[in-house]
């Protein structure tokens, strides 16, 4: 540490979990920040005549990794709340239609502005993001600070990007952000049951030539998998590694309905796993198989999926409920742990998106995207272990500070890159444009 230049932030915390690969927890301690990079972590007494340009007390709190939203579509904020309690065939059929109607690219920013908001207050510093007007979205993300993971979409069954314009916009995006530090671009694809087998191998291929993630929904209904069965005579996991795209890179999202073998298929060629809990029950999709995925050693990231089947983009949420509804639905208390559905929300997320080189856990190197939760809520006391704590009790309205790339954007409870009010006043204007979309469609506006 060279005491004699000044840190531009310097944070001393109660407890710093490093999420580091010995899961190291260090009581009172200190984070020194310099050029969006953490450069020293450690006891907080070797902190005492360190300088800062802004320096953050966090007594009572933790100090932790970023979430790492690993999957959502951020923009569907729009639609939260509208088509609820159907299950997701006729729930597309509900949204679709709406989607092209109302995803401009300026609604897109707006909408995408809201979400990364209300992420950032949950401490979530990154998000994976599929939908349409990723340009709209991805300066939503700039605007707000949040890092982003995000590419063109390829679907063909609806919307108004879609794969009907194949290749180049999905490599002009990927140049446009290649090497930008907040910005990740990949490569996507809706699923196998909305996406020909041309674009699919034409996202696998661009994919391959810049060793990018490729990320997908796959196995999310049973009635997707049966489908899809009657169509090709292969199942979701089958259809994609027939075509060569089950590699290590590969992202899958949901995964809800998987044959055993196919467990141990994905485990073996390296594919990643995204759970989303809440979607999953809300849609009743049923529940994916994550504790024989744990056990096979498949890498796994928690995501929120979109507000319109969730409702909300609150990964503490998420984390409890990968924990709960595991819990219950073995009758075995012992699988799926507190220490496990953190490391899918940070380390995990981050591995399965192709950043834990960069963001994940508290290292000196890595870049700084960090957290800190205060322990003084009532649903917080008293403290026994802060794992369970976090996985457990933890709500988004503890999170007080958080830095993102070495910024600082949420500060004490205060946001300090978007103007919140005034976003949340254009969505509720913007919804009831929405709310008259459908003649039959009663609202129950407040």
């Amino acid at each position: 540490m060279d005491s004699n230049q000044p840190y531009d932030i310097l944070i001393k915390a109660a407890t710093i979990l490093t999420m580091d690969a010995s899961n190291r927890i260090i009581p009172s301690g200190a984070v020194g920040i310099r050029d969006g990079i953490i450069v020293d972590l450690g006891p907080v007494e070797r902190f005492a005549q360190s300088q800062a340009r802004v320096t953050i007390d966090g007594s009572h709190q933790v100090l932790m990794p970023g979430l790492v939203n690993a999957h959502t579509h951020a923009a569907m904020t729009l639609f939260r709340g509208f088509a609820d309690d159907i299950p997701l065939e006729p729930w597309l059929t509900r949204i679709w239609p709406l989607e092209m109607r109302f995803a401009t690219a300026e609604n897109v920013h707006k909408a995408s502005t809201l979400a990364f908001v209300e992420m950032i207050r949950g401490g979530i510093t990154t998000a994976a993001d599929m939908y349409w007007q990723a340009e709209a979205t991805t300066q939503a993300a700039l605007i707000t600070g949040l890092r982003l993971v995000n590419g063109i979409g390829l679907i063909d069954t609806v919307g108004n990007e879609g794969s009907r314009d194949k290749e180049e916009p999905v490599r002009r995006f990927i140049e446009t952000y290649r090497n930008h530090s907040r910005i990740h671009p990949c490569v996507q694809v809706h699923s196998t049951y909305t996406v020909s087998q041309e674009s699919l191998q034409i996202a696998h291929r661009l994919a391959l030539e810049y060793h990018l993630p490729l990320i997908t929904h796959a196995s999310e209904t049973r009635t997707e998998v049966q489908n899809l069965i009657h169509r090709t005579g292969m199942t979701p996991i089958g259809y994609l590694e027939s075509l060569g795209m089950l590699h290590h890179g590969t992202v899958l999202v949901h995964c809800v309905h998987l044959q055993d073998d196919e467990i141990e298929r994905l485990a073996q060629q390296e594919v990643a796993v995204i759970h989303c809990p809440e979607s999953n029950l809300k849609l009743g999709s049923g529940i994916a198989p994550i504790p024989a995925l744990l056990k096979k050693g498949v890498t796994l990231g928690l995501g929120t999926d979109g507000a319109a089947s969730n409702n909300d983009l609150d990964l503490w949420g998420e984390m409890r409920t990968a924990a709960l509804i595991h819990k219950g639905a073995s009758e075995d208390p012992t699988v799926v742990t507190a220490m496990e559905v953190l490391y899918m929300a940070t380390l995990g997320g981050a591995k399965a998106l192709g950043l834990d080189n960069l963001i994940g856990s508290l290292e000196i190197g890595k870049r700084a995207d960090l957290i800190t939760v205060s322990l003084e809520g009532a649903h917080l006391i008293p403290q026994y272990d802060v794992i369970s704590h976090l996985a457990y009790a933890a709500k988004s309205s503890d999170v007080r500070n958080v830095i993102i790339d070495g910024n600082l954007v949420l500060h004490e409870g205060s946001l300090l890159t978007a103007d919140e009010e005034r976003i949340k006043e254009e969505i509720k204007s913007l919804a009831m444009d929405v709310a008259s979309f459908y003649p039959d469609y009663n609202p129950r506006l407040i």
